[in-house]
């Protein structure tokens, strides 16, 4: 009976270690795959990332060209900026003129 108490207990033991390598395994695989996992995910941002920025790079080459014709376009014809003050005075300037010529007629 103590022998197969024994007996009974290595098996026990040699069970238990497989159950514990099988573990081990399945967790080694497991690693495995959420390493492959996150490193394609990183590879996946990476690559996204690289997408965005070229496409950042194209829209500021585009955006700096629609700037250069516009300030071409604003260069070709100046605007011409009056205060109010200034059409004042020349409105004033003007009906001075025109009275004193319709004077002269009178």
């Amino acid at each position: 009976k103590k022998k197969d108490g024994d007996q009974k207990k290595l098996d026990d033991q040699k069970k238990n270690n497989q159950d514990d390598k099988k573990k081990k395994e399945l967790d080694k695989k497991k690693q495995e795959e959420l390493k492959k996992k996150d490193q394609d995910k990183k590879k996946k941002d990476g690559d996204q990332k690289k997408l965005d920025d070229q496409k950042k790079k194209l829209d500021d080459k585009n955006k700096k060209e629609l700037d250069k014709k516009k300030q071409e376009e604003l260069k070709k014809k100046p605007k011409i900026r009056r205060r109010k003050t200034e059409i004042k005075r020349s409105l004033m300037i003007r009906r001075r003129i025109t009275k004193t010529i319709k004077r002269r007629k009178s």
